[in-house]
C-alpha cells in the first residue's frame, strides 16, 4: 500500500486533511475518524494517523474530491473548540508505527504483554560501547552498520570499528596540523576581493519572517520517513545538538560560497567541512563545535578566510532564529544533496541525516532553546584555532614593514645618487666659468 501525500492545517474550530491520491479506486474508499485517529484507506493508498487533538465526524463534516488532481479535503469539527494542535507541519510524526497498526481501533479484549526487564544491564553495557565506538546520530550507527566497506572511506576518514572516538580526535587534529598551509590562508587574506564579495551576499532566509511552507516534494520525502522515538541519555542529547550546528555550519559555508545555489562540490563541502561527518567525531559544548567548525573552514575548502568564517556563523544564527521548520528544509536539502552526489556520500543519510529529521519534528523543544541561549553567546577568536593564526600574521606585517623599509632605502639611495650627480654638474660648470675669467685676466 502506498501512503498518499498528505498535509494538515486548522482553523480555531476544524482540522482539515488534504491528501493526493491520483489512481486511487473510489469504489474502495473508506474514512474512519475515532478521537484523535484518522483512517484512510482507498486501494492503493493507505493513510493512519495518530493526531495531536481530537476531532470528531458529525453533520459538519466537509468532504470533497477532485477529480482532475486527485486531491481528497476532509474538514472535521475539533472536539474542543478552540485548541491549537501543535506541530501539524510534520506529518511524519503522526504517522502510525507499524507496530501500532490497530491504534485506536484495536479489540478491546485484547491484552497488553509486557516483557521482562532483564535486559537493562545488556543496555546500559550498549551504552557505554555506543560512547566509547559509537558513530552516527547519536552514536548509534553500529546498531545499523556492523562493518565500514572500502568503498566509504572516500566519506570517512577513519574506521569507527578500529578507531575509537578518542583516537579519532587525536588523529584528526594531527590530519588537519598536517593539511592547514598557511601560504593558502595568507593569500585569501592579503588578496581578498573575492571573498569581500561572497561576504556581501545576503542569505535568502534573511528576509524570511514567517513560518516555512514545505513544498510538495518535501512532504513527499517527510511521508516517507518512519515515524521512530528516540531515548536519548544527556550525554546522547548534547552531542546530537552539538553535531547539528556542526552540519548545518558546514551547509551554511557551502551556501555562502556557491552564491546559494547548488553545485557538483556542495557534496564535498558539507561532508569536508563537518567533523561529525567525515571524522564520526563528536563534540562537549557549543564553543568546541564552532572552533573546530571554523578550523576545517581555514583549511580545506576554496576560500579559507576568519572573516568569511565569521560571517558564516551570523548565517547559522539568522537560519536558527526561524525555527525548526527552516532546520528540516535545510537538512532535506541536505539529503537530496548527497542522495544526488558522488563518493558513496549517500550513507551519511542513512547514517545522520534522516534520523537528524526526525528527531528535529519530536525533539525537546525546551532543551533545543536552552541550548541555543548558550550558542548564541559563543565568540570565536582565531587563538582558539591552534593554527598560529596570529603569529603567521604578525610575521607578515614584519615582513612587509622590512619590505617598505628596504624600499624607502633603496629610494633614498636613489634620491642622494641624484643628488650628488647633480652637485657634480654645478661644479664642473663653475670651475669653466673660472677657467674663462683667468684666461682673460692673463691675456690682459
Amino acid at each position: 500500500m502506498l501512503i498518499p501525500r498528505f498535509s494538515l492545517s486548522q482553523d480555531p474550530k476544524t482540522l482539515t486533511i488534504k491528501l493526493l491520491a491520483r489512481y486511487c479506486k473510489l469504489g474502495d474508499l473508506e474514512v474512519e475518524v475515532e478521537e484523535n485517529c484518522f483512517l484512510f484507506s482507498c486501494c492503493p493508498y493507505y493513510l493512519r494517523l495518530s493526531l495531536p487533538g481530537r476531532i470528531v465526524d458529525n453533520d459538519n463534516t466537509k468532504s470533497s474530491y477532485d477529480t482532475d488532481t486527485g486531491e481528497f479535503t476532509f474538514t472535521f469539527d475539533k472536539v474542543i473548540p478552540g485548541e491549537e494542535f501543535e506541530d501539524l507541519a510534520y506529518i511524519t510524526k503522526f504517522l502510525v508505527k507499524k507496530v501500532d497498526a490497530s491504534y485506536g481501533f484495536e479489540d478491546e479484549n485484547e491484552k497488553i504483554v509486557v516483557l521482562s526487564g532483564d535486559t537493562v544491564e545488556e543496555d546500559i553495557g550498549e551504552v557505554k560501547d555506543c560512547l566509547t565506538f559509537g558513530f552516527g546520530f547519536a552514536l548509534q550507527g553500529g546498531a545499523y552498520f556492523k562493518s565500514i566497506h572500502t568503498e566509504y572511506f572516500d566519506v570517512f576518514n577513519v574506521d569507527p570499528f578500529k578507531q575509537s572516538l578518542e583516537e579519532r580526535r587525536k588523529l584528526r587534529l594531527k590530519y588537519e596540523v598536517l593539511k592547514f598551509d598557511k601560504d593558502y590562508y595568507l593569500g585569501d587574506l592579503l588578496e581578498p576581493d573575492d571573498i569581500e564579495g561572497i561576504i556581501q551576499q545576503v542569505p535568502p532566509w534573511k528576509t524570511h519572517t514567517s513560518s516555512a511552507h514545505f513544498t510538495n516534494k518535501e512532504l513527499d520525502f517527510l511521508k516517507d520517513l518512519p515515524n521512530k522515538d528516540y531515548k536519548l541519555s544527556e550525554i546522547q542529547t548534547n552531542y546530537v545538538f552539538n553535531s547539528l550546528i556542526d552540519i548545518l555550519y558546514a551547509y551554511c559555508y557551502n551556501q555562502r560560497v556557491n552564491e546559494y545555489e547548488e553545485n557538483s562540490e556542495s557534496g564535498w563541502n558539507i561532508a569536508t567541512l563537518s567533523a561529525s561527518l567525515s571524522w564520526l567525531d563528536v563534540f562537549e559544548t557549543p564553543r568546541e563545535t564552532l572552533v573546530f567548525a571554523f578550523r576545517r573552514s581555514l583549511i580545506y575548502p576554496l576560500y579559507r578566510n576568519f572573516n568569511l568564517s565569521l560571517k558564516v556563523l551570523d548565517d547559522l544564527h539568522q537560519l536558527l532564529h526561524l525555527g525548526e521548520e527552516y532546520i528540516l528544509k535545510c537538512l532535506i536539502e541536505i539529503y537530496y544533496i548527497f542522495l544526488n552526489g558522488d563518493s558513496c556520500r549517500y550513507i551519511l543519510n542513512n547514517l545522520f541525516i534522516k534520523d537528524y529529521i526526525i528527531y528535529v519534528m519530536k525533539w525537546d523543544k525546551s532543551k533545543w532553546l536552552e541550548y541555543l541561549e548558550s550558542l548564541y553567546k559563543v565568540t570565536i577568536k582565531k587563538d582558539e584555532l591552534g593554527l598560529n593564526l596570529r603569529e603567521i600574521e604578525e610575521d607578515i606585517v614584519l615582513i612587509q614593514q622590512m619590505m617598505n623599509l628596504d624600499v624607502k632605502d633603496d629610494e633614498n639611495d636613489s634620491t642622494d645618487s641624484e643628488d650628488s650627480s647633480d652637485e657634480d654638474g654645478d661644479s664642473s660648470g663653475v670651475e669653466t666659468d673660472t677657467s674663462d675669467e683667468s684666461g682673460n685676466e692673463t691675456s690682459k
